[in-house]
């Protein structure tokens, strides 16, 4: 009688698309002063595949990559934004590449509610300059309209776990080697065709 009770899993695909209004940046410190680096890329419409598990509410992706131009990340210093570029190796690995696996659920919400915070973790491989790791970002989800959600997250990394030495001019800056990577990204969602 029991097994007469499971449910199958739910396979979806949805097309979606990063608003313009999105951030995502990276800021760290120096010697001298905080900087922030924000991402100027825009993001094409794309189609996410994956796999709700019913029985504990995760969701399995299926391709679910996001790239982000590395030599389009400003940090509205011409001089700054070339020793980054040069630090992260932009001309031989153009991208920052985050592939999410999976996302896990904080609360037991079969749906997400409108105007409410949900809280995931994700797991992730994140490759930066050609080196890849796999991480986990906490995301805050809300629902903000029947196709409109907003995604934050902020994750501290070394840069030096991905062999990225920062540059500084005639070693009189010191950048430290932690930094936060940012994200309060809107996301407009349909369903695929």
């Amino acid at each position: 009688m029991l097994f007469a009770l499971k449910t199958d899993n739910k396979s979806f695909e949805v097309s979606y698309q990063i608003d313009a209004a999105s951030r995502l940046y990276l800021n760290g410190k120096t010697n001298i002063s905080n900087y922030e680096c924000y991402c100027k890329d825009e993001f094409k419409p794309t189609v996410l595949k994956g796999t709700k598990v019913v029985e504990n509410g995760n969701t399995e992706f299926h391709n679910a990559t996001l790239q982000i131009q590395t030599s389009l990340l400003s940090c509205k210093n011409r001089l700054m934004n070339r020793d980054m570029h040069k630090a992260l190796k932009a001309d031989q690995y153009p991208y920052i590449t985050i592939q999410l696996h999976d996302a896990i659920p904080s609360d037991k919400f079969s749906e997400l509610r409108m105007n409410t915070w949900h809280f995931y973790t994700a797991n992730v491989s994140l490759t930066i300059a050609g080196i890849t790791k796999k991480t986990q970002l906490h995301i805050k989800v809300n629902k903000q309209e029947s196709n409109k959600y907003r995604l934050v997250s902020e994750k501290e990394l070394l840069m030096s776990d991905f062999k990225v030495k920062p540059r500084t001019p005639f070693n009189m800056i010191r950048i430290e080697d932690k930094v936060n990577i940012n994200f309060d990204m809107t996301i407009h969602v349909n369903e695929a065709n």
